[in-house]
């Protein structure tokens, strides 16, 4: 992508995310088994400055040995949130594993906004 597609494509991020009164929650997902790339972190930061809540699925949770989801949740929490206030869910949406505590944070999330 071009620096002028990646200032278009930014600009469009910013007044979605600041002009939007619908939003309720983001969700920003990553692929758990990478670090998070350079438009991860960016996309990351575009969100923080939103000041809206949001939480992390690391999705593709499936692809990985399950000794390793813990692991790669907190190498995640450290890379992205490493003061730990946004909560991150590793998730499958193939298997459908790991799903149960995102599904419950969610359904308490919009219990609260009625």
């Amino acid at each position: 992508m071009s620096k002028k597609e990646q200032a278009q494509v930014g600009k469009f991020i910013e007044e979605y995310l600041f002009n939007r009164n619908e939003i309720s929650l983001i969700i920003f997902l990553v692929d758990i088994r990478h670090k998070p790339t350079e438009n991860d972190k960016l996309m990351y930061n575009y969100v923080i400055s939103a000041k809206l809540p949001f939480i992390i699925v690391a999705n593709k949770a499936d692809k990985i040995a399950v000794t390793k989801v813990d692991d790669s949740v907190k190498a995640l929490q450290k890379e992205l949130n490493p003061i730990g206030d946004i909560p991150i869910f590793p998730f499958s949406s193939e298997r459908k594993i790991y799903t149960d505590n995102m599904w419950k944070y969610l359904d308490e999330f919009l219990e609260q906004l009625h």
